[in-house]
């Protein structure tokens, strides 16, 4: 080993790594998130009731482009949470972070689909929303595996909170929410309920679980 690269300064070389990896996991959220932006559909006409005609036309876009928002939006907090207390990074690690940025790209077209014209058949909307769905599941599905791998493998601060660096319960509602809904969009085309319903009661049940463990450490 030369002089330049002695083990006192292997921490820096693995600290150098880590925030290159999150400097560009955050661009690439970034880009994609501008990208919602960059599809959306500008309202016409040249009067105001066309304008707002235009808008109301077009307002499926809009919704789809809050979801898909919301949605990364999530899964970069969650990232951030864990990711602000890593210590390094393995390339195990590495490749789960790339799958999981590969899915963030995909969303901006996955919202494209859920927005195509045509009705077409209960099969063909299936096929559409069931591909967003299982988008939402495969970027929940790495970063629970991007936690287990970390905390595992000690590439984690030792002072990380235990509270943060562990998987919450309103991950596993997007899992199971998103995961529901793909065959059930087979028979309605209504089971995107699913996706805010799950999150939602599992957020619901760990609120409900950390009020209970304050009660307990209050009365020891």
């Amino acid at each position: 080993m030369s002089n330049a690269e002695s083990p006192d300064d292997l921490p820096e070389y693995e600290a150098r790594a880590t925030d290159r990896l999150l400097l560009f996991s955050d661009a690439v959220v970034a880009i994609a998130i501008t990208l919602l932006a960059l599809e959306l559909p500008v309202p016409t006409g040249s009067t105001v009731s066309q304008f707002w005609a235009s808008a109301r036309h077009e307002d499926g876009h809009y919704l789809a482009f809050l979801i898909s928002f919301l949605v990364i939006s999530v899964a970069w907090s969650h990232h951030h949470n864990v990711f602000q207390y890593a210590r390094r990074v393995d390339p195990w690690l590495r490749q789960l972070n790339m799958g999981w940025l590969l899915m963030i790209i995909l969303t901006p077209f996955a919202t494209k689909l859920l927005t195509a014209s045509g009705h077409g058949t209960i099969g063909t909307h299936a096929l559409r929303f069931g591909f967003y769905a299982l988008l939402e599941v495969l970027t929940t599905g790495l970063l629970i595996a991007m936690v287990h791998r970390m905390r595992s493998h000690r590439l984690l601060e030792v002072a990380a909170p235990a509270d943060v660096t562990k998987v919450d319960w309103q991950s596993y509602g997007i899992m199971i929410g998103f995961g529901l809904s793909i065959p059930i969009f087979f028979a309605t085309e209504s089971a995107w309920v699913l996706w805010f319903v799950m999150p939602l009661l599992f957020a619901r049940i760990s609120g409900l679980q950390r009020r209970r463990r304050r009660l307990l450490r209050a009365r020891r």
